[in-house]
This record gives C-alpha cells, structure tokens and sequence, in this order.
C-alpha cells in the first residue's frame, strides 16, 4: 500500500474531506466544514492537504489564516484519519506537509486545539510533533456535540502551539530527541494522587494547587473512552481535576511541554510535564 499527498485547491477535491468527517466523526450535517467554505479559506491564506489511498481520501488536514500573538500564524482547525489507517504515521505526515508549507510562506507558528483528556492525541501532539500548550478553553465548542468522539464530556480544550522552527521542533522532526526524551527520567512534583476504585478505574482524589517546583507532574487517564463507557462520574472527576490544576498552573507562569509515559506491568500511567514558562513564550531559535 503507497499512501500519497496533496494539497487540495479545487471544490472537486474539497469534496472528500466532507465525507471523512462524518466517516470519523459521526457529525450531524450541520456541525461538518463544508467543502465552499474550505475553499474560500483556501484562497485567501488557508492550507488543506489530503492523504490517499489510490483514489480514497483516507485523511486530510485543514487550516485557517488567523493571528496569534500578534503576528500572521496559521491555526488547523481540524485534521482526520480514517480509523482503518491510523498508525501509519498518516496524521504525522499530513502535520509535516502543513509546517513545511507554512514555513514557505515565512510563517513559524500553528495552532490547533485538542482534548486534554485524549492521551493519544496529546501524545501526537507534544511528543511526535513538539508542540507546548500553556491556555486552556472550557467547552471550545459548547458542552455538547453532535459526534460521539466529542460527547459525554463537554468540549474542553488545550491550544497547541507549533513553534516551527524552535529548537524542541526541529530537533524532533530531525529524528533526535523524541526518544531521548521519553526514556529520560523525570523529576517533577505531582499534581494529583489518584487510586483504583472498585472498578479497577483509576480516578483523581486530590490535587494540590501551592506547588512552586520548577517541574511539576499532572496524571492525565490512559483511556478515557473506556472511561466514559465503564463509568462517566469517572470521567467526570477526571476532567474537572485537569481543568482545575491546568488553569490554576497555566495561570501562575507553567506550560505543558511534553507527555511522560510510565509502564507499571502491563498498566501505562500518563502524565503531562510542566515546566516554567517565560511569558510571552519565545521558544529557543537554533543558528
């Protein structure tokens, strides 16, 4: 199987991305990016890039001009994978595309947002592509959602910011640091305790908000699907915990730099890394 890229430009090729979106995320017709809207986007500063299989969209990513710290930046407003191609490095393909391009067009910050209760993404996210996150929106899109990814929980999300050409990014898109990074030990403070209930869920039961160490540790839950589905008033008290420790600690000077793994039998305990944060966040320019 050869899996190939390309930009999008026309309504034709637009098409398709409708098609995946209510194939991923089960949207109601109202809530999905409609492909004249994308192409306007495209015309005036956006990017859209599909990956294929053959002729199958199998994903495709999509953003849009935007402003951010007061500087012309890019903000992907949604990227897509079909499930039965997920694991390839597609996502992580398409994000490439999309810096590369940017990067063109002499602009070195993306945004996107994602669910700080999706460690896989969040995985993708801080680890694969090296993005940091340092603000929190409560219910982005409302507290409820036509897709049943987005259900149960509200929409909380984290804002990722893509530094292009910072030292963390191009270390990792050069192949150097991801694994380094996450087999280094890390010495942080934690954030919560959390235990087993009678489930065998682990859940949050306290979180301390004095904490002033230079790295501090936040659990996050492995699976909050499984949660969801095995009992929401777990899942609930995960989110109202995140959502508590992130905006207290993005607010007294932290982001989120990476994601720490730990392996305990055959349980993985999760955790975001926060370091201190000098604000306005100007990453490290290597020569």
């Amino acid at each position: 199987m050869t899996i190939t890229y390309k930009q999008l430009k026309t309504l034709e090729e637009l098409k398709s991305c409708e098609k995946v979106q209510l194939a991923v995320w089960g949207f109601d017709l109202l809530d999905t990016i409609p492909a004249r809207f994308m192409l306007v986007v495209h015309k005036h500063g956006g990017f859209a890039m599909g990956a294929f299989d053959g002729d199958l969209m199998i994903g495709f990513v999509f953003g849009v001009a935007a402003i951010h710290y007061g500087r012309p930046s890019q903000h992907s407003h949604m990227m897509a994978v079909l499930p039965e191609y997920r694991d390839q490095r597609i996502g992580f393909n398409l994000k490439k595309a999309q810096r590369e391009d940017a990067l063109s067009r002499n602009i070195d910050l993306i945004t996107w947002a994602f669910d700080p209760l999706q460690s896989r993404n969040a995985y993708l996210n801080l680890n694969k592509l090296g993005v940091i996150a340092c603000s929190y929106d409560i219910n982005l899109y409302g507290e409820e959602s036509s897709s049943e990814l987005h259900s149960g929980l509200g929409t909380d999300r984290l804002l990722a910011e893509w530094w292009l050409v910072s030292n963390k990014v191009k270390s990792i898109m050069d192949g150097d640091t991801q694994e380094v990074m996450e087999k280094q030990p890390v010495e942080g403070m934690n954030i919560n305790k959390t235990r087993r209930n009678e489930q065998g869920l682990r859940l949050p039961v306290e979180s301390d908000l004095t904490l002033t160490n230079d790295v501090l540790l936040l659990e996050i839950p492995d699976d909050i699907e499984e949660i969801k589905k095995l009992n929401i008033q777990v899942g609930h008290q995960w989110r109202e915990h995140v959502q508590k420790a992130l905006i207290h600690y993005f607010t007294t000077g932290y982001y989120i730099n990476y994601l720490h793994i730990e392996r305990e039998d055959d349980v993985r305990r999760i955790y975001y890394v926060l370091e201190r944060l000098t604000k306005p966040y100007k990453p490290m320019i290597r020569d």
